[in-house]
């Protein structure tokens, strides 16, 4: 089912990317235009869609895999419950025999740890009276003679949206999944780990990253209503989650700072105490030192492109999880619903007055690039609506002309000092506390030359911002991880970067999977050829290398499928 839909040629991520800029394109070509303008309202709708759907996929095999740990788990109860009975039997027989070793049920034990061996790593020890003890995991004594321990399956504190694998013995209960190894549920944990959530991680940082470059500069523009641009894309929430064993009622929200900055990565934040906590990066292990100062609501500075808020001093040990990008696939919607709210046109515009002196157009060579804005303070212009720079040679009217420059009425008023003689290459200038504006001045003013900056009214075939929305794809704007290593990426590119690690992962245990089923094949014709002497170490070579062997096809079985969809997905 996964196969067909991903085949589907209306799934793929990277045509949805591309004809989303197209669009934006053909927009920026007839700014004016509502036709072309529905043309992008809808690509950005079908955009989310595909975010949608490539994301429910990942979902889907996390529900599957969820379903298959929980039957594996049962399996190995089932084989357990059987092992420790057939242990009992043994030492039975053996004693009634006087010693005579009861071959049938020798034999049933033996494919009863064929059968085990295949859903998890284990380890065997015989015992004196005939009975085998059976470990999983790292030393968890599943069977100890006749005694039979479980395991299950239950949310995990971290994402209660995939299973731990839990042990239960006369001790009680304990999570042991990063213990579990080899077999069947050793392949799904390490497909889940290296494969499934950091490919979703990867799907939900390019949805971020193009969400919120976007929107950050269709919010610097004008749209077809004269008004400043609003969100095409909804944001992202990021919802840490509070381990079950916490014992102070602290909370810990977490937002995005800088979607440049953000790692496909997960994060375990843990109070050391007083005013100390040690935040973890979990794909790498990376600490980031974190001390409040023992002031609350304490926010963090940006860390990897997230800020943390702590409501308190926790108690010594409290752990939170933090997703960044684990959902925003899913999260990511379309906020506007007319055509006329993409901002194309640009806030401001410059044009040339009448000479000061003169009455007549400037005289002068000099010219004023149209302003740029990084943000929207004090925009539109307003009392009043427009700013104005007057070339003198003697700007500050002392009467000696050694002070060339600009006097600037509205706005931030004043003087600039611009001295031709020096500067006509171009010289530029900041009006911070207007939209951060900038611009450049260039060329020979004449004396009373005269430059407005005002509002973009009526600026329908004006295009500007909407070419700087469509230069975004060629822009490295995101940390693309590959192997562990960021790297500076375009938004396709870091797309890119999971069908390609999701590839390598899979040849890699393609290979492993060769390896150990050559060794399980050899090792099974040893076992077959050898008459009358004693198995144990044939047997449990064959064991161990049933167990690589599962573990690689069940990492195949899986990522092989998510490959084969994510590469149909970029290629369509």
């Amino acid at each position: 089912r996964l196969d067909n839909v991903l085949a589907d040629p209306n799934i793929g991520l990277d045509p949805a990317l591309q004809d989303f800029f197209n669009a934006m394109q053909v927009m920026a070509d007839d700014p004016s235009s509502v036709p072309s303008r529905q043309v992008l309202l809808s690509e950005s709708g079908s955009l989310v869609d595909r975010f949608h759907d490539l994301n429910r996929q990942f979902t889907d095999m996390r529900i599957n895999l969820n379903k298959q740990m929980g039957a594996i788990t049962t399996e190995i109860n089932d084989i357990a419950q059987s092992l420790g009975r057939v242990n009992k039997s043994i030492v039975e027989a053996i004693g009634a025999s006087g010693g005579d070793d009861p071959n049938d049920l020798l034999d049933q034990r033996e494919l009863l740890l064929a059968e085990l061996s295949k859903r998890v790593d284990l380890a065997v020890v015989p015992q004196d009276d005939g009975s085998w003890n059976v470990f999983i995991g790292k030393g968890q004594a599943l069977v100890m003679g006749s005694n039979v321990a479980t395991v299950g399956t239950r949310a995990s504190i971290a994402d209660v949206s995939e299973m731990d694998v839990i042990f239960t013995d006369s001790l009680g209960s304990r999570v042991i999944t990063d213990q579990m190894s080899g077999g069947e549920i050793g392949g799904l944990i390490d497909f889940r780990d290296q494969v499934l959530n950091p490919g979703q991680n990867q799907l939900g940082l390019v949805a971020i990253g193009i969400g919120e470059r976007i929107n950050a500069q269709q919010l610097l523009g004008m749209n077809l209503n004269g008004t400043l641009g609003s969100k095409i894309f909804s944001s992202p929430t990021i919802t840490p989650v509070s381990h079950s064993g916490n014992t102070s009622a602290v909370t810990v929200s977490a937002s995005i700072a800088d979607s440049g900055n953000l790692t496909a990565s997960g994060y375990q934040l843990e109070s050391g105490g007083g005013n100390l906590y040690t935040l973890t990066r979990l794909n790498d292990g990376k600490t980031f030192a974190i001390n409040t100062g023992g002031t609350y609501p304490y926010t963090t500075a940006e860390i990897d492109g997230v800020t943390l808020t702590i409501s308190g001093a926790a108690t010594l040990g409290d752990k939170f999880f933090v997703q960044p990008t684990r959902n925003a696939a899913q999260q990511i919607s379309l906020q506007i619903t007319d055509p006329r709210e993409f901002a194309a046109a640009a806030p401001l515009r410059v044009k040339q007055s009448t000479n000061a002196d003169s009455g007549n157009l400037n005289a002068g060579s000099g010219a004023l690039s149209q302003p740029v804005v990084s943000n929207v303070t004090n925009l539109p212009l307003t009392g009043p609506s427009s700013i104005t720079l007057e070339w003198r040679a003697d700007v500050d009217g002392n009467g000696t002309a050694d002070d060339p420059g600009f006097r600037v009425t509205g706005g931030p008023g004043g003087t600039i000092a611009y001295d031709p003689a020096t500067e006509s290459s171009g010289a530029n200038f900041t009006f911070a506390a207007y939209g951060g504006m900038t611009f450049t001045v260039s060329g020979v003013p004449a004396e009373g030359d005269r430059f407005i900056i005002e509002n973009n009214s009526n600026g329908e075939g004006d295009n500007r911002n909407a070419l700087a929305m469509a230069a975004i794809q060629q822009q490295n704007t995101l940390l693309g991880e590959t192997s562990g290593v960021a790297e500076t990426a375009t938004i396709q590119e870091a797309y890119g970067l999971l069908v390609s690690d999701v590839g390598a992962k899979t040849r890699q245990a393609k290979i492993n999977s060769e390896a150990s089923d050559g060794l399980l094949a050899r090792h099974q014709t040893s076992l077959s050829s050898v008459a009358g002497v004693n198995l144990d170490e044939e047997a449990a070579n064959l064991i161990r290398y049933q167990q690589a062997y599962q573990a690689s096809a069940q990492v195949i079985s899986v990522a092989s499928s998510l490959f084969e969809t994510l590469l149909g997905a970029v290629q369509r």
